[in-house]
């Protein structure tokens, strides 16, 4: 009796702990990461209820691609800067919070999907400050990421300036964040590699004239063998808000008004080389929504 109670005991704790495995990794070794160009609605207009409507029309917008790039593999969506409430900046902004729906709602679709989620928010927290936010959400629904934009442009005089170079894990890579022009400071690179960082990924809101190749020129620093990136050995994934909405990503049947977002998505390896890149584009009217999708390398697997 003492042997099947035992036995039984093993049993449990063998089952347990099966049910608390990770299932199988159909992409062992890499994470296949999938960059979001969206177009956001603007939610700093004067109407409160018009901000927060185009506040939910964008989460709709990322569940969208949420959904259809879970299907499709991914592991890691992310999203450009201030991609929840839309990258422009005035004293009507409807600001969000860690513990708001919305930031609840990615959570929740983070769990459905089983995947990473990165997105751009404005961001007022438990002290009234305000800041330009990146977030990451693990598959547990946890925020496991939170960047403070440390090199402020249009929003200066609204929020407050970062000062920290955080690393965490995503899928067992060390990864940093540098939000737009916090990536024109090769010394915010610096702090994210010296912190253990071993992929940098850069949300971006740029406009560079509207065309991806000004976008890319912006951003020409980080490549080539000589490149930051290069001699900093780590990976870049670094993208852009879009200028229009693609029809081929079933776009909204509202008139669509050209924003300017220069668009373009960039993946950049540890010799410098482009692995892989947007088209670019001289024309203002072709930056539009785009996914670009590639498997980062996991460092020792």
């Amino acid at each position: 009796m003492k042997s099947l109670t035992i036995a039984a005991m093993v049993a449990l704790v063998i089952g347990s702990l099966a049910s608390a495995l990770p299932p199988n990794d159909k992409n062992a070794g890499h994470l296949k990461m999938a960059l979001v160009n969206i177009k956001s609605r603007y939610s700093d207009g004067a109407d409160p209820k018009v901000n927060e409507a185009n506040i939910q029309a964008n989460l709709k917008r990322h569940f969208y691609f949420i959904d259809r790039l879970a299907a499709d593999g991914a592991e890691f969506i992310g999203f450009p800067e201030l991609s929840v409430n839309g990258y422009h900046f005035s004293k009507t902004m409807t600001w969000l919070k860690l513990d708001g729906s919305e930031v609840k709602a990615l959570q929740k679709k983070a769990i459905e999907k089983r995947v990473y989620i990165s997105v751009g928010i404005a961001l007022e927290d438990a002290e009234g400050k305000r800041w330009n936010v990146q977030i990451v959400i693990d598959p547990q629904g946890r925020i496991i990421g939170v960047h403070r934009k440390i090199w402020l442009t249009k929003e200066k005089g609204f929020v407050e300036a970062g000062n920290e170079h955080k690393v965490f894990d995503i899928k067992g890579i060390k990864t940093g964040i540098a939000i737009c022009a916090d990536g024109s400071d090769r010394k915010n690179l610096e702090a994210l590699v010296k912190n253990g960082a071993q992929l940098i990924y850069g949300p971006h809101a740029n406009t560079t004239g509207g065309t991806i190749a000004g976008w890319y020129k912006f951003r020409a620093a980080w490549a080539g063998p000589d490149g930051w990136i290069a001699q900093l050995k780590v990976h870049a994934a670094l993208h852009n808000h879009a200028g229009l909405y693609h029809a081929d990503f079933d776009a909204p049947t509202a008139k669509d008004a050209n924003t300017g977002w220069a668009s373009g998505a960039w993946f950049i390896g540890p010799d410098g080389k482009t692995l892989a890149q947007m088209p670019t584009s001289t024309q203002k009217s072709d930056s539009k929504e785009s996914v670009l999708v590639y498997s980062v390398p996991i460092p020792g697997r």
